[in-house]
Order: structure tokens, then C-alpha cells, then sequence
């Protein structure tokens, strides 16, 4: 392990889809910056999901052992993780993470209660549980000597850690010793430390307080592309663009924390994805005065973020007519987050290029599903849709994926053989359509 420490930690972070991946492309370029393995397609986001969690129940003293459940469970998960053992090691992060939360809070042997108990025991003690209930309750033998007014008797219940505690001042301290445990080997005695999504915009001035030396850097990115390319392309569930309404005031909701960051200029930069693009230079300018970055380090300019490639992605709003009344209102109340391109700028797309009014998109695609989520309903038959749901179809499926003669021969075999389950299994699913549609046959799904 490097014992160099004297490192900073850079954390690039966006709003969801809002381009915050360039900020991280951007850094990768520089030497002096060592980042975690995986890059922009790495979101380590444990910090920034439990430390909250934790740091809230000290400071309140209550739930304090849900949320060290919660963030041990959630340990053992990225434990498991490919990208977090490839960065810190199987075991390195967990053990870390317990050490780390023995020493911000107490604990005693107590009856399990917490929903995260029985994930955290090992599975062969949680089989043991009935042996020992039963053992309690021969060793018991009616001691209970105590009046009450009704009868009562004591249970066994399976022991394991309970946890409490409250924030006091060496919180931080012992927060900032454990993330600087967890990412000095990754330093490699380079100044930086580049982490994608360490940070949520909304609270960065309160968890840059976990880290040693830490600093932010925030993109967003129009929010005309933003709206267009969920509906067109991405169809995030997070994002909330089923109508423009509740996506404009989402958007004014969590843009709002932008005026606080701002007053923090010194450990958190604030970009817009289309000026990296537009006004690449003098973007990178900002960037390099923010980290204290020289020229000479940036050694591989242009060749993981290409302004001109990244140009692809921006002004696809101009693209849809489809949504222009959307894009009038958006324009109307989120002006001062439309980019203000100048006419040089202004791509203008070939006729060809403009998408028509009746192409399916993906949020299309997500409605039809979520309706046949909460009633039932299918855009085709229900014995189409039994078939696509029954082993038989899945079977047939697969048929595509069989790429050998031996191996299709192999499947038709499987159907001879089992043909009459996949035809029951088929009825079994049909059966479910039409019952399950006849109990939802009056509920409405609003997409709001």
C-alpha cells in the first residue's frame, strides 16, 4: 500500500444524464491525476448513499443501528462488486467500513430486529437459530418469579451487534481518516484522485465534510437535450419527463442547491456540458485554475474527450417538432438554464435528419409496458402475450441464440420431449392475463 496521503479527491457529478462523464473524460487526460479503475463508467456512490444516512441518525439519535445496517449490508454488497474489488480490494473495503463504524459508535450484543440483521450473520449461525430457541426454552424451565398482570414469558431471540451513538466534534476526523484509508492506495503518489458520481449536487457542501482534501466538480446540461433524449433515447426512470410540466418543476427543485455551490467557489466548479463543447478552451481554463492544473500535464489533450464528437449529443431538441410546444415552455421557465448558442453555433439539421411525429421512442415503449405492469393490458393478443411469457416462447427465443446445427437439433429435441408442460405452462399464463385484466379492467394509469 503507497503511504502517500498529501493527494486530493476529485469527485465529478451531474444531475443524471447531464454530461457529467465529460467533466470525468476531461481529467482522465491529465497524468498527474490517478483514477479509480473503470473511470466514468464506475459510479461510487456508496459514500454519498450511507455516510448521509449515518451522519443524519448520530446527529437526530435515532435509527442509528438501521442506518449502520444499512451501510455494513450495503458494504458486503460492493464487497461483492467487480468494479469495487478491482479498486479496493475484496475484503480491504468491508473490513474498512467496519473499523470505521466502531469508532463513531457503541454497541452491545442485543436480540436482532434491524430488516439488514440476518443479511449481515453468517447464513450457517442463522441455521443454528431454531437450535438455540430450543435449547432456551429447556434450560428455562418457568424461572420467572416477577408478577404480571398477564401472563408472560421470556423468548429467545438470535443475538448479533446492535449499534448506537451521537455526532459529536471527532465525527469528521474519524470520517476523514477512514475515506482517506479507503482511496490512499489508489493514489499512486499522484496529486489526484478522480472518482465519477463521489457527489450528489443537491448536498456536496455537506459531503465534501468526509473527506481530507476534496473538491467537486458539477455539469448540467440543457435542459431542452435533457428532456428530448429521455423521451427519444434513454428513457430513464429517474427522470421525470412524462409530461413538461412536472419535469420543469423538477427541474427548478434540483438546480436550486446551483446558487449555494456557487458561494463555494473554492472546492466546487460548476460547468455546463455544451460550453466544454462550444467554449472548450475556455472551459478548460476554468477547470485547470480550479485544480491548479499545468499545461505540461495535460498530456493527453483531445484524446479521450473529443469536443467535436461530443457535438453529436447536443441540440437534438431541434431535431423533434414533435415537442416543440414542450420546448417553448421549457424555454419559457428554465431560461436562464437554456444555452444561449449564438448562430455560428446553431447546427441546423437536413430535412432528412428531422424525426418524424410518428416514431415510437422509448418512453412509448415504457408507458405500453408500465400499463401492462398495472393492468394487464397487451398491444397484441393475449395468447400472443402468453406465448411470449410461457417456456415455450422462451424456448423458441433461444432458438435464435442456437448457433450450431447439433445445438438446434438439441432444442427441437427439448420441445418434443416437454411439449406437453410448455403447452400447460402456456394456458397457465394465459389464465393469468385474463384473470389479472378483469380485476384491473377500470384502473387508470396517469403519467404525470
Amino acid at each position: 500500500m503507497s503511504e502517500y496521503n498529501d493527494f486530493t479527491i476529485i469527485g465529478t457529478t451531474g444531475f443524471g444524464e447531464s454530461g457529467s462523464s465529460a467533466l470525468t473524460n476531461i481529467l482522465e487526460e491529465f497524468e498527474c491525476v490517478s483514477t479509480v479503475i473503470g473511470g466514468a463508467t464506475f459510479e461510487c456512490k456508496f459514500f454519498s448513499n450511507n455516510l448521509f444516512q449515518l451522519e443524519t441518525a448520530l446527529r437526530n439519535e435515532l435509527f442509528v443501528n438501521a442506518a449502520v445496517k444499512e451501510m455494513l449490508y450495503q458494504a458486503k454488497l460492493a464487497s461483492n462488486d467487480q468494479f469495487y474489488i478491482t479498486n479496493f480490494g475484496k475484503d480491504f473495503f468491508f473490513n474498512s467500513t467496519m473499523e470505521y463504524i466502531k469508532t463513531v459508535t457503541g454497541s452491545w450484543l442485543g436480540g436482532m430486529y434491524s430488516e439488514r440483521d440476518a443479511d449481515l450473520i453468517p447464513k450457517e449461525e442463522i441455521k443454528n437459530f431454531k437450535r438455540a430457541r430450543f435449547l432456551f426454552d429447556n434450560l428455562y424451565k418457568n424461572k420467572y418469579e416477577l408478577y404480571e398482570q398477564y401472563y408472560w414469558r421470556p423468548s429467545f431471540q438470535t443475538l448479533t451487534e446492535q449499534y448506537y451513538g451521537k455526532f459529536d466534534n471527532e465525527f469528521y476526523k474519524k470520517t476523514q481518516a477512514y475515506t482517506s484509508k479507503i482511496f490512499t492506495p489508489i493514489a499512486q503518489n499522484k496529486r489526484f484522485i478522480l472518482v465519477d458520481a463521489l457527489f450528489r449536487p443537491e448536498s456536496v457542501i455537506h459531503e465534501l465534510n468526509w473527506f481530507l482534501n476534496a473538491k467537486c466538480l458539477i455539469g448540467d446540461r440543457d435542459p431542452r437535450d435533457l428532456y428530448v433524449i429521455n423521451k427519444m433515447y434513454k428513457g430513464e426512470p429517474y427522470l421525470p419527463t412524462w409530461t413538461v410540466e412536472t419535469y420543469i418543476d423538477w427541474f427548478k427543485t434540483y438546480r436550486s442547491c446551483n446558487r449555494r455551490n456557487a458561494e463555494h467557489f473554492d472546492t466546487i466548479l460548476q460547468l455546463k456540458f455544451e460550453d466544454l463543447i462550444y467554449n472548450y478552451e475556455g472551459s478548460l481554463a476554468k477547470i485547470k485554475k480550479f485544480l491548479d492544473l499545468k499545461d505540461s500535464e495535460h498530456i493527453k489533450k483531445g484524446q479521450i474527450f473529443i469536443p467535436e464528437k461530443s457535438k453529436t449529443n447536443t441540440q437534438l431538441f431541434r431535431k423533434y417538432p414533435k415537442y416543440a410546444k414542450d420546448i417553448e415552455k421549457i424555454e419559457k421557465e428554465l431560461p436562464e438554464f437554456c444555452y444561449p448558442y449564438s448562430e455560428t453555433q446553431t447546427r441546423h439539421f437536413l430535412p432528412e435528419e428531422i424525426k418524424g411525429e410518428n416514431r415510437e421512442t422509448l418512453e412509448d415503449i415504457r408507458k405500453t409496458v408500465c400499463i401492462f405492469q398495472k393492468t394487464g393490458k397487451l398491444p397484441f393478443s393475449n395468447k400472443q402475450g402468453a406465448f411470449l411469457f410461457s417456456k415455450l416462447g422462451e424456448l423458441i427465443q433461444n432458438f435464435k441464440d442456437r448457433k450450431t446445427i447439433f445445438s438446434k437439433i438439441k432444442g427441437i429435441i427439448k420441445l418434443i420431449l416437454f411439449f406437453p408442460y410448455y403447452l400447460a405452462d402456456f394456458y397457465k399464463q394465459l389464465k393469468f392475463l385474463n384473470e389479472y385484466q378483469t380485476k384491473n379492467k377500470d384502473k387508470v394509469v396517469e403519467f404525470k
